[in-house]
């Protein structure tokens, strides 16, 4: 072996061994209020004060990634002391050399909590408490999630006696906005004029929540009402097309009305922290209890019906009130067949940034009035327009088995402790199987005509084909990862094999890019084959996982990146922790001496 590399492996074991003996980095936390007491019916600010060691960062509030743990500011409940929604520092985008762009924030993070004092606060010493949660990395480790408490012991004075401000600096960058009924945060997240667009993921979704509206059109609520629109816009352009083209405008303005009106509980539910209730067993259960419930009134096991007064309801064609009011008539006149499909979509908007959220289900408001305005410009149409009949109540079944996927997606959490990784996304992609097979089905039992059936199964062949392409590829590893307990690595040490353990989490950026970059390149996959290395993937997402004694028996930081091998006829392991490169792994593996496969 080469003296260089002698000299890296060496290096990298000291480096290693000097980092866990000493201190972990911490982030240093403090709190304070902005006066030095409070007083009965008035407002308030906590700060949550975070100093960042230089190097080091946190992730921000709006993470680059959903798994990645974000900031979090939590007050506990108090009899008299009510927290609105939390105003977080914005997020700086670092250019980082492995990991790409991320949304962290260094140096000092303030995080405040404005507050209202009830007016029959009792005069006295009260104290404030509360939970702050962040993740810490640096350039090479993630350390795990910590939720250190804070605490604040603050008099309450009668409204006789003044209070004095205190910690100008602190909360010089505070946004009284806050106090409003709309949080700042939120005000300020809703400008569509702020939502950056940090991949093409955005794009996509976009594009399907047009599809979805337009879809919308297809059910068998909606689809009479859009010939019968069409025909009053045919009738109006032939006395005036530029009056049809605004009156087509107007109509569509009343559909996406009714959409925005619709994305307020995204906002509302946001405010609640509705998002952060997903880690909640029972909620969790119960939202996809919902889904499966309202994937089967999908699937026609029982119907949303509206008042009959609603069908009464006769605008005017030839207005523009009218116009505006039959386009809201329109929408709610969809509810019955799409209020399932729709509730699905407004839970998975709630786990997004709000202005996401938001813009997302206003999208598909467009979706669905793009239709009428096509045809209020090109009213020629809608003497192609097709029929209702039993394919539009199949489109309606389809969006029930969308809603089921919706519903195994979410319940991932539970299914982890019964299924596989990989029988995860299988399962996933049975229910998208499901679905193209049922409409290949439905379509030969619907029409005898060849053009219907091969239009199905066209459709089907788009649905199934790039899902088993997805599925292979999240499925397909080059390394043929172990589970990891403590009885499988002992039994795999005892055969004289070497051992190799990579501890990995959800939460950990480095991790997913040193398994992608690193673990899984072609020389450290030979290196494994050639050495008939057992290797085992540790999840120590959670602190309770079955990996986490071994992680801070091995590293007492828990710090991750950590690499552990075992090599034959040693007690302990060689580590590596850290991002490093295919060939310091290779140089390791290397050391131990070739083992056949048959061993």
């Amino acid at each position: 072996m080469r003296l260089g590399t002698l000299a890296v492996l060496w290096g990298l074991w000291l480096a290693n061994l000097l980092a866990t003996a000493a201190a972990a980095p911490t982030v240093s936390m403090g709190a304070m209020l902005n006066t030095d007491a409070l007083q009965p019916g008035q407002q308030a600010v906590l700060a949550v004060v975070l100093d960042i060691p230089a190097g080091h960062h946190v992730q921000s509030h709006t993470p680059s990634d959903p798994n990645y743990i974000r900031l979090q500011a939590a007050l506990d409940p108090h009899p008299y002391a009510t927290a609105l929604p939390p105003q977080y520092p914005p997020g700086e985008e670092h250019q980082y050399p492995i990991l790409g762009k991320l949304n962290v924030n260094t140096g000092r993070a303030v995080v405040f909590v404005p507050l209202r004092i009830a007016a029959d606060a009792p005069a006295g010493p009260t104290r404030l408490t509360g939970t702050v949660t962040y993740q810490m990395c640096d350039d090479k480790t993630c350390f795990p999630p910590e939720s250190p408490r804070f605490a604040v012991d603050v008099p309450v004075v009668p409204l006789t006696q003044p209070v004095t401000p205190q910690h100008a600096d602190v909360f010089a960058t505070f946004d009284p906005r806050a106090f409003s009924e709309l949080p700042a945060e939120q005000a300020t997240d809703l400008g569509l004029g702020g939502l950056k667009l940090r991949d093409d993921a955005y794009l996509l979704a976009f594009l399907a929540a047009i599809l979805v509206g337009i879809i919308f059109n297809l059910m068998p609520c909606v689809l009479p009402v859009v010939p019968l629109k069409a025909i009053g816009f045919y009738e109006i352009s032939r006395h005036n097309r530029a009056r049809c083209i605004a009156l087509g405008s107007v109509f569509s303005l009343g559909i996406v009305a009714v959409f925005a009106g619709l994305s307020i509980p995204v906002v509302v539910l946001r405010t609640f922290s509705w998002g952060e209730q997903f880690s909640n067993p029972w909620f969790l259960g119960a939202m996809i209890l919902l889904l499966v419930t309202m994937a089967l009134g999908m699937f026609g096991a029982f119907n949303v019906i509206l008042p009959q007064g609603v069908y009464r309801i006769t605008p005017r064609h030839d207005t523009y009130t009218g116009n505006f009011l039959f386009g809201i008539l329109a929408a709610v006149l969809s509810t019955p067949c799409t209020a399932p499909m729709f509730l699905g979509l407004l839970i998975w908007a709630t786990r997004q940034p709000p202005a996401l959220g938001v813009a997302l289900v206003m999208t598909v408001g467009v979706g669905m009035a793009l239709p009428y305005l096509v045809l209020s410009i090109f009213p020629e149409l809608a003497r192609r327009l097709p029929r209702t009949g039993p394919w539009s109540e199949m489109i309606k079944q389809l969006m029930g088995f969308l809603l089921l996927g919706v519903a195994f997606y979410f319940a991932r959490p539970f299914l982890d402790a019964v299924l596989s990784r990989n029988a995860f996304w299988w399962g996933l992609f049975a229910i998208v199987a499901a679905a193209a097979l049922f409409l290949v089905v439905r379509a030969f039992q619907f029409s005898p005509r060849l053009l219907p059936r091969l239009a199905a199964l066209a459709v089907a062949l788009v649905l199934a084909g790039p899902a088993l392409g997805l599925t292979l590829a999240l499925t397909h590893h080059p390394i043929d990862w172990q589970e990891y307990s403590p009885e499988a690595v002992e039994a795999a040490r005892q055969t004289g094999r070497p051992v190799l353990l990579e501890f990995t989490a959800d939460w950990c950026a480095n991790c997913q890019v040193l398994e992608a970059t690193v673990l899984h390149s072609k020389s450290v996959v030979a290196a494994i084959r050639r050495h008939n290395v057992v290797p085992f993937r540790v999840d120590v997402t959670r602190r309770d996982a079955p990996g986490w004694k071994r992680l801070t028996e091995l590293n007492p930081v828990g710090a991750i990146p950590l690499t552990a091998v075992y090599l034959p006829g040693r007690e302990k392991p060689e580590q590596l922790s850290g991002v490093y490169t295919p060939g310091v792994l290779v140089e390791l593996l290397d050391r131990a001496k070739a083992i056949p496969a048959d061993h």
